[in-house]
This record gives C-alpha cells, sequence and structure tokens, in this order.
C-alpha cells in the first residue's frame, strides 16, 4: 500500500456558517479560484477535517488535510511553498 502525504490548511468559519452549511464547501466556494486549492483537489485522495469552536471569537477553526501521494505532495510543496 502506497504512502501518502497530508496537506494541512487551516481556515476559520464564523460559527452561524459552520452550523448551518458544510464549512469544506463554504471554504472551496470561498477560494476556487486559488491554483493551489485546484491543485490540492484534483490530485487528493481524500480530505479530513478536525475543527473546534472558538468561543472568544465565535469562529469554529478549521483545518483541512488533504491527503496527497508524496510525488504530489513534494510537488505541491515545491509550487506553492507550504
Amino acid at each position: 500500500m502506497a504512502t501518502h502525504a497530508m496537506i494541512e490548511v487551516p481556515f476559520a468559519i464564523d460559527r452561524h456558517d459552520a452550523e448551518s452549511s458544510n464549512p469544506l464547501s463554504t471554504w472551496i466556494q470561498r477560494n476556487w479560484d486559488m491554483p493551489w486549492l485546484n491543485y490540492l483537489l484534483e490530485h487528493t485522495n481524500g480530505i479530513e477535517t478536525e475543527h473546534f469552536y472558538d468561543p472568544p471569537t465565535d469562529m469554529y477553526q478549521v483545518t483541512f488535510k488533504f491527503n496527497l501521494d508524496p510525488k504530489k505532495e513534494t510537488f505541491y510543496r515545491i509550487k506553492y511553498g507550504s
């Protein structure tokens, strides 16, 4: 079985938006024209999501973890510097 690497992308979303819609869908809609996001979406082998509510900011802190094969991950890091 091939190993995969994770590219983690943090995102903050308003509590109301997070509770009334899918955070991943909202985030993609806001960033759909970003080349780095298009690369991740095109080459992902799955996306994991972690989130927690941060009361002082009334926001959800969300981390999207894109599962890429190692060559795609290396290319991403070289091209997009993350």
